[in-house]
Formats: structure tokens, sequence, C-alpha cells
């Protein structure tokens, strides 16, 4: 019985030496971890798109409308918009006549109330499209089709008026193409 014990043992460690101590490695699963594919960012290109401008010609409208949009009667300058009837945008806008207006403040205390509340100083502006050096005042086209801005720099009413006079002021704004021009009409300042 001896014999089994030892023999027993023989085997458990010639086991143990030839399962143990084995350098191959074949038998052994490596796993990797997953690839994971990040697909590219794709940015579309910028487009710069130039501003619409489009519209009809003025000399081509046979109604016109102006509507101001902002009027600052410390230095004069209008931002406006140029339409026709349908609402069509007015294009290539050029002749005009622009009055600014000062009229006294019917809110302030005159000695003389009837006379005061009778004047007005005006101040005007005019292009008859011919050229620019017999247009007064700066008439621009904005990136918007039938918006215009006009620009003065020599505004002055209150030298006009009575000393020490409060005024109210006002535009009045004649557009004119070849076939029609605005109505006019006296629009107060901001």
């Amino acid at each position: 019985m001896m014999n089994v014990k030892y023999l027993s043992a023989i085997l458990a460690s010639s086991l143990l030496i030839f399962g143990c101590n084995s350098d191959n490695d074949d038998d052994v699963a490596v796993i990797d971890p997953p690839v994971v594919v990040v697909p590219p960012v794709v940015t579309p290109p910028v487009v710069v798109v130039p501003p619409v401008l489009d519209g009809i010609s003025i000399d081509d409208a046979s109604s016109v409308i102006v509507t101001l949009d902002t009027f600052n009667a410390t230095t004069g300058s209008l931002l406006f918009t140029v339409a026709n009837n349908d609402g069509e945008a007015l294009i290539d806008v050029a002749n005009y006549d622009i009055v600014y207006f000062g009229f006294p403040d019917p809110a302030s205390l005159s000695i003389k109330p009837k006379a005061w509340k009778r004047w007005h100083v005006t101040q005007s502006y005019q292009c008859d499209g011919a050229g620019s050096d017999s247009c007064s005042g700066t008439l621009e086209a904005t990136d918007t089709a039938g918006k215009y801005t006009f620009n003065v720099s020599d505004l002055d009413l209150q030298s006009k008026a009575s000393a020490n006079a409060a005024m109210i002021y006002k535009v009045a704004i004649k557009i004119k193409g070849s076939l029609a021009s605005n109505a006019i009409e006296l629009i107060s300042a901001d």
C-alpha cells in the first residue's frame, strides 16, 4: 500500500510540475478591447450670401411710398424705406427734396402767443440726380433693398429761431422717379 501512496504522490507532483511550468501560452485566450470607430465630423462649408438687392428701379415705378424708420432731430440723420403700392422695394433712388422744420413747442410759454405759435424755420436739401456736385446732403442705399440713409453735416434750425425757443422738429421727404413721386407729409422726430 505504501507503493500506492508514493505512486499517487509522485503522480500529483509530476502533474503540478508539468502543468504549471509550461511556457506555452497558445492555449490562453487574449481579449483585446473593442475597437470603436468614430465617424469623422463633417462641417458644411460656410457660404456667404451677398445682400439681396432685388427691387424695381424708381424710374420704372408707377407709385412711390416713403416710410420713415428713424429721424434724429439733433443730427438730421434719417433712415427710410422706399417702396411702391405693392410693397416692392424701389432701388436706384437719386432724386429728392428733403426739408427739415422747426416749430415752436406748444407746451412752452410765450410773451406773444399768437405770433409765437405761427412761426417756423426750415432748412432744405435737394438732389436732381444729375451728379453728386448738385446734391446737398448724402443719400446712401443700405444693404437692404429699398432702405436708405440720409445725412447732413450742417443742420442748424436753432440758430434761425427766436432766442431760447423750444422747438419741435419735423421732416418732409419727397422722393422722385421718372413716372411718380410720393405724397409729402410732415413727420415728427423720434
